[in-house]
């Protein structure tokens, strides 16, 4: 009896033996074929064949654990790659879902270098996806896409610039003020930074010049010291202040701002000299009022600067 026991159970490995060698076989042949079908680029057919060698490898046990985790990178990737395609030609929504399969073989891999493309890529794709919805002003809905891509990868630099511009068109300054921050904190990229402190400064000389529009002058110039803490290069803004300066009597600034909106020479001479007018009139300094008033030689204001000039200060 222990005799055909000895026998039955060499038989049953022999036969077990046999069986894992058939499958692990078959397996193979599944994982070479989906290699064939990479080489001739079809990469959805041959994840079939992988995803094949990977059910047959799981009733193998650890006969099967390397060609398993050989044949779930080949679909990792291949889903990657089919992702990257996607994007190249910006259909997002379809690189998101490839992506998304490539990151459940991910998890089971669980390569650090896998995972750190798919965190780019995810949040590249996001920020794409961003920036098409910022184009057609569904602004709060990009905001949502630059968020979703910075949950990927906290440190991608162009979903805080995509939130910079998002949070300015809904008027959200503190958020665009924290996204600028860090913007700065994650690159050093320095044509990324000077975009950003330009859409920061953009976003308050637009507030500032609707202030002024509602004669609100302090906040005018409040917004006007933002804008240029971020871009002292725009002429428009000094004469912002200079003119929002004049308006609450505060001419030293006011004469400062105007001097320095003059500096750049840009195409509204006429508006920035009459600005200095006023503020050299303000402190009352005729002699240079008059000068001042002299370069308004055209504009809205000319009419106003030539009264001043003729009738109040009775220039030379």
């Amino acid at each position: 009896m222990k005799k055909l026991t000895i026998i039955l159970t060499v038989l049953f490995m022999t036969i077990s033996s046999g069986l894992v060698a058939q499958n692990l076989n078959t397996a193979g042949k599944a994982f070479n074929k989906g290699l064939g079908l990479n080489k001739e680029g079809k990469l959805l057919e041959a994840n079939e064949s992988f995803a094949k060698c990977v059910d047959i490898c799981a009733d193998l046990g650890e006969a099967g654990e390397g060609l398993k985790l050989n044949a779930e990178t080949k679909i990792c990737n291949n889903y990657m790659k089919m992702g990257v395609d996607k994007f190249k030609v910006k259909n997002y929504d379809s690189a998101l879902i490839l992506f998304t399969e490539s990151e459940k073989y991910a998890q089971i891999i669980d390569n650090p270098s896998t995972n750190d493309k798919l965190s780019t890529y995810f949040a590249a794709t996001y920020t794409g996806q961003g920036n098409a919805l910022y184009k057609t002003t569904k602004f709060a809905k990009a905001v949502d896409s630059y968020n979703k891509a910075l949950e990927h990868n906290d440190k991608y630099p162009n979903a805080y610039y995509g939130l910079i511009l998002g949070y300015s068109k809904l008027d959200d300054s503190g958020m665009l003020e924290e996204s600028l921050k860090k913007l700065k904190e994650c690159t050093s990229d320095e044509k990324l930074l000077t975009k950003g402190n330009l859409a920061a400064a953009g976003y308050y000389k637009k507030t500032c010049g609707k202030a002024i529009q509602e004669e609100n002058y302090n906040v005018a110039s409040m917004m006007a010291h933002k804008s240029i803490s971020y871009n002292q290069k725009d002429p428009t803004v000094f004469y912002y202040l200079a003119l929002a300066s004049n308006a609450t009597e505060n001419w030293g600034n006011a004469q400062k701002a105007a001097l320095k909106a003059i500096s750049f020479e840009g195409d509204d001479q006429s508006n920035y000299y009459f600005e200095l007018g006023r503020a050299y009139e303000g402190i009352g300094d005729t002699e240079k009022a008059c000068e001042a008033y002299a370069g308004v030689t055209d504009g809205p204001n000319k009419q106003a600067a030539t009264y001043q000039r003729g009738t109040v200060l009775k220039c030379n």
